[in-house]
């Protein structure tokens, strides 16, 4: 908090528990967690980040409470929980960009070189994840999908990974859908499945029996990464100025410009 600040944040001693708290919080509550399972009680089920409820309800560590203290008429604060179509959460656009933030981490800590940006679409939360590169070989894109998955992050997240050139905006959805369209070969190793891994144990898409976590200590996920870069196995050709994939049809820059200030004479102020 305090390097957010830029400064210490005054704290204070709570009343009955060896803690320090902000000094201007609204609400403290003070309390004891044992780590004994006979004390646990249910969680849930809850609306999730999925945008579903969650239907597997869980003994977890319950808090006994010594004392609450609080401001005058104090606000409590929270924050929605699951994202649907048209209907975002807070938790979901933070989580996405820290999601984001975490996967880049990963992908340099494991020394792959060319990464340019990483994007996960706040709509899913970090579950799939859009990693945008300079390529430098043929394998990269599923190297970067091992990398992410082998890391204990991606236990909720990351299921679904596409990697893109630098060419395409991993933030938009028009590119990356033309890119998946026309660079994806899904037979020749564009689609790569990853089953039986680690992943979430609420995805609903998931069977029940794939969840269970007392018996497996985690969820299964069929995870899979899509690679919507220009394939290296393709030759560079003469007449496509020695580039591997030919030339795309869009108008010079010079065209585009000579179009772009004559727009309102054409009458199509309306459309640009």
């Amino acid at each position: 908090m305090g390097a957010y600040r830029g400064e210490s944040a005054p704290l204070v001693r709570c009343e009955t528990v060896d803690l320090y708290v902000p000094a201007t919080a609204e609400i403290v509550i003070e309390g004891t967690i044992s780590d004994d399972p006979e004390s646990y009680e249910i969680e849930g089920p809850f609306g999730e980040y999925t945008g579903y409820v969650s239907d597997l309800p869980t003994p977890r560590p319950a808090m006994q409470v010594t004392c609450i203290t609080h401001r005058h008429d104090p606000i409590f604060c929270g924050s929605l929980e699951g994202t649907l179509p048209g209907s975002y959460s807070e938790n979901s656009v933070m989580s996405s960009v820290q999601r984001a933030a975490i996967a880049w981490n990963i992908l340099n800590g494991a020394g792959i070189p060319g990464v340019l940006d990483v994007y996960a679409p706040p709509i899913t939360n970090g579950v799939n994840i859009r990693v945008q590169i300079k390529k430098h070989y043929q394998g990269q894109p599923k190297q970067i999908a091992a990398a992410l998955w082998g890391n204990s992050a991606a236990q909720y997240r990351y299921k679904h990974v596409i990697v893109v050139e630098e060419d395409i905006d991993p933030s938009q959805d028009e590119q990356v859908e033309w890119a998946f369209a026309h660079r994806v070969n899904a037979g020749a190793g564009g689609v790569v499945v990853f089953p039986g891994i680690f992943g979430s144990p609420i995805d609903p898409s998931t069977p029940l029996e794939d969840r269970d976590v007392q018996q497996l200590g985690t969820g299964l996920w069929n995870r899979m990464v899509i690679d919507a870069t220009r394939s290296w196995k393709e030759k560079r050709r003469p007449e496509w100025s020695g580039e591997r994939f030919p030339p795309t049809v869009r108008p010079s820059e010079e065209d585009e410009t000579r179009v772009k200030a004559r727009w309102s004479e054409y009458g199509l102020d309306d459309l640009y």
